[in-house]
């Protein structure tokens, strides 16, 4: 805006104003107009590299506490969730303690889906025969909601979930009070969840079947790479 004033006003029509018509280039201009904007780029690139290092959905988050494990499987149009080092399961609802990480394995058995909770971070796939991650961790005690960000289908707008942030006191007693819901979750029992359903409530099971979560990973897999259910190598992890 300076400029346009500047040049406005020192070339208009003015018989004192000095004519150079071969003027082509001066040193100290080229130096200005290449030097400011790859300056501005540099660090706006540093500052771009930085960031998405420090919040890769895959970097564990550095704390003092034991992480809280949970997988996630995508259903149609529901989300399943096992903590695996608890043995419990549940529909639409997770808890955790507060500032506590959380380590999220994901998956599909669904259509393609992207698992969100939009107040404590990164959205990320949950797709067929292959596992993401995302680490959270929830600073206040509130429930958060959990949402699909991704078209799926008709039940889309119903796949909701709770996330709830509590003391360590509280989270323990809510796995106490799961496992004592007398609602074992088997592999046949998973396989009837499984169908599609719309605007579930929530559901808790007071165990959860060992391999599940793998077992639903490698209906997906190639034939010959099925036969390896608990195998990691399997696992075929997607970084989006």
């Amino acid at each position: 805006i300076v400029l346009s004033i500047a040049i406005s006003l020192k070339y208009r029509h003015n018989k004192n104003s000095t004519y150079h018509p071969e003027w082509s280039h001066n040193t100290m201009l080229e130096i200005v107009w290449w030097t400011i904007p790859i300056i501005l780029v540099s660090i706006l690139a540093f500052l771009t590299w930085k960031s998405s290092h420090e919040l890769d959905p895959y970097k564990p988050l550095v704390s003092d506490e034991k992480p809280v494990r949970i997988q996630v499987i995508s259903l149609p149009w529901k989300w399943l969730f096992i903590y695996p080092e608890y043995g419990v399961a549940t529909i639409n609802f997770i808890q955790f303690p507060v500032d506590v990480p959380v380590n999220f394995e994901i998956t599909a058995d669904s259509p393609m889906n992207s698992f969100f909770i939009p107040q404590l971070g990164s959205q990320i796939y949950a797709m067929n025969g292959m596992q993401t991650k995302l680490h959270l961790m929830a600073n206040h005690a509130k429930d958060y909601r959990g949402i699909s960000a991704n078209y799926s289908g008709a039940g889309f707008s119903g796949m909701k979930f709770v996330a709830r942030a509590s003391t360590k006191e509280e989270f323990e007693a809510w796995v106490k009070d799961v496992k004592n819901s007398n609602n074992p979750l088997s592999w046949k029992l998973y396989q009837e969840i499984a169908e599609p359903s719309q605007n579930e409530l929530w559901q808790v099971f007071s165990t959860a079947e060992e391999g599940i979560y793998m077992k639903v990973m490698n209906k997906y897999m190639m034939e010959g790479h099925g036969s390896h259910t608990h195998n990691n190598k399997n696992i075929h992890e997607h970084n989006h």
